[in-house]
């Protein structure tokens, strides 16, 4: 039983600051440069890894675990590609963003 609410207190530890995160950076698309994009170049990729690490905390499936895991290995190539797409399109000023702001956190 002690287990289980440990694993559960966890779970909403990861789960709801994920969820605000999320809220906090759909506020728009593209690169900006307010909100959570202050602290993170990508705060949805941020907040998707809390959430669905708190998710697979919850309920505690292996398997869930397991997509976790292969959805931040694969943001490690989607997030470069991402960035050089918008350094094409926005110029210098969106790497100077890049050296300002941290990838993650």
């Amino acid at each position: 039983m002690i287990q289980s609410s440990r694993q559960f207190f966890l779970g909403l530890a990861l789960y709801l600051p994920g969820l605000a995160v999320c809220a906090a950076s759909a506020a728009g698309c593209g690169p900006q440069t307010g909100g959570a994009c202050r602290f993170s170049c990508n705060p949805m990729y941020l907040s998707y890894f809390l959430f669905f690490l708190g998710c697979a905390a919850l309920t505690q499936p292996l398997l869930l675990f397991c997509a976790v895991l292969i959805f931040q290995i694969s943001s490690h190539w989607i997030i470069p590609a991402e960035e050089r797409r918008y350094a094409a399109q926005f110029g210098a000023s969106y790497r100077q963003y890049l050296a300002r702001v941290r990838r993650h956190l």
